[in-house]
């Protein structure tokens, strides 16, 4: 898995230790996360967060450089959660019949989570306007495709390894994709996308 460590813009500039100092931390990313559902993150500001927040704007920066950090942390709480459905989801895949079972399900339950979730589109599309947010991104598909290729490489003949790699990368890239242009879509027309989608997959993860 990629170590590169993120640009300092969008680190916290402390850890919170102390209690009190934790429920601070997370009452400014509940204010962030309704601001962002209510308004979009163009029109996110520091100062309408630490109001939201009912914490003063010190408090605010003592934790966030600039918005791209407090972006980053809405990310990170996405991300977090997509890399621990992958472990728990793959970890077990005795067959490719499984293994291509369990793809689907993770794709459905993707689209199912994040279809009605209002901070989702808006932190991603944040994500792809800003280079080092955007490079965050990246690392999060390089590892997802990790944790799946390590679950199940075993599956895979070892003179397809090196393909089969390429591949899960390419089905996460183009899973994102088609789940967020059928988010932009009727309920009814999005299942009909995922269904070829999914259908694709079947047809092309194990064949060699």
């Amino acid at each position: 898995m990629s170590t590169k460590k993120p640009s300092g813009r969008l680190q916290l500039r402390k850890t919170p230790q102390q209690e009190r100092s934790i429920q601070r931390l997370d009452q400014i990313l509940e204010a962030a996360s309704a601001l962002v559902a209510e308004q979009g993150v163009t029109k996110l500001r520091m100062t309408d967060i630490a109001v939201r927040a009912r914490v003063p704007i010190g408090s605010l920066y003592q934790f966030f450089p600039e918005k791209a950090a407090i972006i980053r942390a809405l990310h990170d709480r996405h991300t977090t959660r997509v890399q621990s459905m992958a472990r728990d989801m793959f970890a077990n895949a005795p067959s490719q019949a499984q293994a291509l079972d369990l793809a689907e399900a993770a794709v459905v339950n993707f689209y199912q989570t994040y279809r009605d979730d209002p901070i989702y589109l808006p932190v991603w599309m944040a994500g792809m306007a800003d280079t080092d947010l955007r490079e965050l991104n990246s690392q999060h598909l390089q590892n997802v495709s990790q944790i799946i290729y390590d679950s199940l490489i075993h599956l895979v003949a070892e003179e397809h390894h090196a393909e089969f790699k390429a591949r899960i990368r390419i089905f996460l890239y183009l899973s994102g994709a088609t789940i967020r242009y059928a988010m932009s879509q009727g309920e009814a027309e999005a299942l009909v996308y995922i269904s070829e989608w999914l259908a694709a997959v079947r047809r092309s993860l194990f064949e060699f």
